[in-house]
C-alpha cells in the first residue's frame, strides 16, 4: 500500500530468505547464509531499474499470495 501511495519515488520490497542454515536455525536447513543473501544483495544494489514493489525470492518477483 505504501509503495502504491509514494508512487514508485522509493522501492519497497521483501524479501524471502527460504529456510537458512544457521546457529539459530537448524543446521540442516537446506539454504546456506550465502544463498539467502542473494537476492538481498541484489536488491539493494540494482538500481532504479528494479522492482519497485515485490516479493523477491531468488532474485526473482514472486506472488506473495501463492507462498
Amino acid at each position: 500500500m505504501v509503495a502504491a501511495e509514494i508512487n514508485g519515488d522509493i522501492k519497497i520490497n521483501a524479501v524471502d530468505p527460504g529456510w537458512v542454515s544457521s546457529d539459530m536455525d537448524r543446521p540442516s536447513a537446506p539454504r546456506k547464509p550465502k544463498q539467502a543473501a542473494e537476492s538481498i544483495l541484489w536488491l539493494a544494489t540494482v538500481g532504479s531499474e528494479g522492482p519497485k514493489r515485490g516479493f523477491i525470492k531468488d532474485i526473482k518477483e514472486i506472488d506473495w499470495k501463492q507462498h
